[in-house]
């Protein structure tokens, strides 16, 4: 009898050890840039929040490269039961439309939400002479190709929006791509180029300190963080693009797997803690799932495609 309960004590000492009272899901979310980025910020919040449930184990896994096709390709050919997510973005459909690649987003990934929106803005140096963006379009009808304007770099979401500025105004601007956005904002605040299209997390603090001003934002709608600062549509000219970030599954996802991952992500978007962390890094919370979501991206795709074959944007 004894030998019996002694070998019951080993057998609950192993499950204690080994099997959680609570089992926890595994839940791997790829970012595909580098840390410490602005995407790899807000995947990690929303680890955060998602763990706290505490039934999931959560990690963040970055995965940068080919702008951003390593990170994406790699959750494409996962196993398609929702251990693995991508937070997706503009580069998500960028990368493919600008170069040859066997990946194709609308037919290797399945949507599941838009989760929020980090607006961008076209910013002069403060003591500039162009208090709105009809000031900087006029003086660069006056003077074609004189005027330049910025951006992080070459086939960014912000060369887009220089792009779509400069046809929706009908304006020639010399085009300079900076190795990253701190950089193009510093050439403007030193006063190197005319004007920068940037994320204004990017931005938002030189803002405040009165180093640059930003003339609209590119946004849909007026942004939270500077409710006096009209969108490009309020100052004449149409055009709307803003940087956004998803979730994504592989393709082929089953229906439940979808329902599940975006129960998951929309109840930590909800959280009003997050909501508040997401505010202070100027980012807009959009929820935007299903159907919906879909639509999104293809207009998003077909816009891109445009802008790109217009402007003769490509990535090598």
């Amino acid at each position: 009898m004894k030998r019996h309960r002694h070998a019951a004590s080993i057998v609950a000492l192993c499950c204690a050890l080994t099997c959680p009272a609570h089992a926890q899901n595994r839940l791997t979310i790829v970012v595909p840039f580098a840390a410490g980025g602005g995407i790899d910020i807000f995947a990690r919040l929303l680890a955060d929040e998602i763990g706290r449930s505490g039934d999931t184990n959560v990690v963040v896994e970055d995965r940068p490269g080919a702008s951003s096709m390593i990170g994406t390709e790699y959750v494409a050919r996962a196993a398609p039961d929702g251990s693995t997510v991508l937070i997706s973005s503009n580069s998500t459909l960028i990368s493919p439309v600008l170069r040859t690649s066997a990946f194709d987003p609308a037919r290797d990934l399945t949507p599941v939400c838009t989760l929020a929106e980090s607006p961008q803005v076209i910013v002069v140096k403060a003591d500039a002479p162009y208090r709105t963006l009809g000031d900087l379009v006029a003086a660069a009808k006056a003077a074609p190709g004189a005027l330049t304007i910025g951006s992080n770099g070459p086939a960014s979401t912000q060369q887009l929006v220089a792009e779509m500025f400069k046809r929706a105004a009908a304006i020639d601007m010399t085009y300079v791509p900076y190795n990253g956005g701190a950089p193009a904002v510093n050439a403007v605040i030193g006063g190197h180029i005319a004007a920068v299209a940037a994320n204004m997390s990017e931005v938002h603090s030189q803002i405040d300190a009165g180093l640059i001003r930003a003339l609209a934002t590119s946004a849909g709608k007026r942004i939270p963080a500077a409710p006096d600062l009209p969108t490009a549509r309020e100052a004449g000219l149409d055009f709307d693009m803003a940087s956004w970030h998803g979730v994504a599954l592989p393709a082929k996802a089953a229906p439940d797997v979808v329902a599940r991952i975006e129960k998951m992500f929309m109840t930590a978007l909800n959280a009003p803690d997050l909501r508040a962390k997401l505010a202070q890094n100027q980012y807009v919370p959009t929820g935007i799932c299903g159907a919906p979501v879909a639509a999104f991206l293809r207009d998003q795709t077909q816009t891109i495609a445009t802008i790109a074959r217009e402007a003769g944007i490509k990535l090598e």
